[in-house]
């Protein structure tokens, strides 16, 4: 290997051996380097700040190592670098690779080949060419933000006046807390404390400026409070009638029209679950469903352009209800077969493709979509225990939460080649009840509800795995 002659000593360096790795400021102590060959080694790793210092340097080679990604910003002090030689290596094109492309798009130096020898379907492709990477090169992550210290069987959320609010309805101390988003100290503050007895929903609504919750007991009747905003609290504005519902297990808000309904789910042996609806003055009984069928959840969707209620039920399949334009109520229309013993239905959508997670205790929870007028199985997951799966998304990315009483909750992302939910985390939630998404300041939130531990708040984070 030849040294331009000119240069002196101190302005040069070869540097030959078998060393694996290129330590920090490990050329500290030669500021005025401007060539330096670092060739044939056996060089797998470099520290980000090998190089820190050489502002003068005009010449690197870092040639024929076995090099497979090098840390971001390596380069970043070489100032004065007019050529860059990275032969020879074993590059692989992935995440680790992608802040070198972009680099390589934007140094002035010239540089040579970058070939990929992994992954697989980048093979012997240079990464000098290259726009974008196959592998996004970004994942996500779901960690502990805070705990409130009770109990719940659910939560709810709602907007009002630009803030963020967040009810949690929690048997054990016999409450409803509301909870608000404080902008400045970034957590979930106590706002409100509605009291009753063994409360396990509580429901928001929100109609023209009135903001409405919904609390169902198992004791003492249900009830509909207020919000003051004069003494910023809620108040008890209307009764539930108590020989309607005698074990509610589920409320559902939605708005057909201009019309404002609830429907609470009743878990009874001799339940009754009912369709309520606003007047201007409070919500009154205006359709009773599904007589004697110990009904466990009522979820509303938009079904073909219509408006639909399906009822899952512990002691039959669950039934399909349709809006009837013409006598303005709900027509059962017809049953999910082969689906029996569900405690909880959710609806979701993915690219206007429609979704259902059927919750069930025993056996497994299944995964159906929507096509050719009927709901069709095209995933099973193993839920022993399982009282809830709640789908949900953030930023383009879908989730399933699957929760157990017995083992650690799973938590799923849809895999949008193979159209299938694939593993993705665990978390420890002591008998799971409800997983409920909440955003507020350009973050992402999921409550979860524990029926015999405090409700967490994971937040949802996005991680740069090129980093």
């Amino acid at each position: 290997m030849a040294l331009r002659s000119w240069l002196s000593a101190a302005a040069r360096s070869i540097v030959n051996g078998t060393f694996s790795d290129v330590k920090e400021a490990m050329f500290s102590h030669m500021p005025s380097l401007q060539l330096l060959f670092i060739e044939s080694n056996k060089i797998e790793t470099a520290s980000k700040y090998a190089f820190r210092g050489l502002r003068d340097l005009t010449h690197l080679s870092l040639a024929n190592n076995n090099i497979k990604s090098l840390p971001r910003d390596i380069f970043i002090d070489l100032d004065s670098l007019i050529e860059l030689d990275l032969r020879g290596n074993a590059f692989e094109c992935d995440c680790r690779a992608k802040w070198l492309m972009m680099w390589l798009k934007n140094t002035n130096a010239t540089v040579s080949d970058v070939v990929c020898a992994g992954p697989e379907d980048m093979k012997d492709k240079r990464l000098n060419d290259m726009t974008s990477l196959h592998n996004e090169c970004i994942s996500t992550d779901f960690v502990l933000h805070q705990s409130v210290a009770s109990e719940s069987l659910s939560v709810d959320t709602f907007s009002y006046k630009n803030d963020v609010y967040v009810t949690i309805a929690a048997p054990s101390t016999d409450s409803c807390m509301v909870f608000q988003w404080d902008h400045i100290e970034m957590n979930f503050r106590t706002y409100d404390n509605i009291t009753g007895q063994s409360i396990v929903g509580c429901k928001s609504v929100v109609i023209q400026d009135q903001v409405f919750v919904i609390v169902a007991q198992l004791f003492g009747g249900s009830h509909i409070y207020k919000f003051d905003e004069d003494q910023s609290r809620f108040s008890k504005f209307q009764d539930i009638e108590v020989s309607k519902i005698s074990k509610p297990n589920d409320i559902e808000a939605f708005q057909i029209g201009s019309d404002w309904f609830f429907v609470i789910a009743d878990s009874s042996k001799a339940g009754l679950s009912t369709l309520y609806k606003w007047n201007d003055k409070g919500f009154y009984s205006y359709q009773s469903l599904h007589e004697w069928y110990r009904d466990t959840d009522a979820e509303f969707l938009d079904l073909d352009g219509k408006a639909h209620l399906i009822l899952a039920s512990r002691s039959q399949v669950p039934v399909i209800y349709q809006w009837s334009r013409s006598n303005q109520k709900f027509v059962l229309q017809g049953e999910i077969p082969n689906m029996e013993d569900v405690v909880a239905v959710k609806h979701f959508r993915i690219k206007e493709e429609l979704y259902l997670a059927m919750t069930r205790y025993i056996g497994d929870s299944k995964v159906l979509r929507w096509g050719a007028k009927q709901f069709a199985e095209i995933q099973a997951l193993p839920s022993r225990g399982s009282m809830i799966l709640q789908p949900f998304f953030f930023k383009d990315r879908y989730y399933l939460a699957l929760g157990s009483d017995y083992t650690f909750s799973q938590i799923y992302l849809w895999d949008d080649e193979k159209k299938l939910f694939d593993r993705f985390k665990e978390v420890y939630i002591q008998a799971p009840r409800s997983f409920t998404v909440v955003s507020t300041d350009r973050r992402d939130f999921i409550f979860t509800s524990s029926f015999k531990g405090n409700t967490q708040i994971f937040e949802h984070i996005i991680i740069d795995l090129s980093l």
